[in-house]
């Protein structure tokens, strides 16, 4: 592969193992946000994100378009966790990064701030050239494919010089038509709409060669 390859990850759910509570407990943050900002019961607020979700990607987009909620103040709210105590060190997340022939960046719905006390809660904050969250995104987020193409032009990758890893389904399917190589971490390997599926983000290398292998025709698609 002639371009230096960029491998794109995700945070929540595929930097660590969702046996990691941390998404939970943010997640039910929101879903608090959602009813005291709105003044609706449980079920009311479920049902609202859901709708959001659908529409714009993320319960903010739609609490901002809808409701003229600032972006930070619910930010800050929802990512008002312990996240020291709650995610551990992953010594072989570090040794896989270290190991990986290329850049690496987190791309992330959540905060920039968010993602780096999670990473450095990981113990790999210097293994990322860098932190593209939902403010770089201009809370555009993802699977919107704005986002895709606005990180390929600020890191100045190729999409199929490009390796990106998410636990999100419908995360994957615009990096796939961009032409990105797409593994779902913690995916099924039925149906899949990635290149390729792992348990766990640390069993990357083992598919690598499928990834760096010379593209004959066709990029990665």
């Amino acid at each position: 592969m002639a371009a230096e390859p960029l491998f794109i990850f995700d945070l929540d759910n595929t930097l660590y193992p969702p046996e990691v509570s941390l998404w939970r407990i943010v997640d039910a943050r929101i879903e608090r946000y959602v009813q005291e900002r709105l003044g609706v019961n449980p079920e009311a607020a479920r049902r609202v994100r859901k709708d959001f979700l659908q529409e714009f990607g993320t319960t903010l987009r739609g609490l901002m378009h809808y409701h003229d909620v600032p972006p930070g103040e619910y930010l800050e709210y929802v990512h008002d966790v312990p996240i020291p105590e709650i995610v551990p060190p992953r010594p072989d997340l570090r040794s896989m990064l270290s190991g990986l022939p290329g850049r690496s960046v987190v791309f992330t719905n959540g905060s920039e701030s968010y993602a780096r006390r999670v990473l450095k809660a990981l113990d790999v904050s210097d293994m990322m050239e860098g932190i593209y969250g939902i403010e770089f995104m201009e809370y555009i987020a993802k699977p919107s494919p704005y986002p895709y193409a606005k990180l390929l032009q600020a890191t100045g990758a190729r999409a199929e010089a490009s390796l990106f890893c998410e636990d999100v389904r419908e995360n994957l399917l615009p990096a796939r038509e961009l032409g990105m190589f797409t593994v779902w971490v913690g995916g099924r390997e039925e149906a899949s709409p990635a290149h390729a599926v792992v348990s766990d983000v640390c069993e990357l290398p083992g598919i690598l060669p499928r990834f760096l292998e010379p593209k004959i025709s066709g990029g990665n698609r």
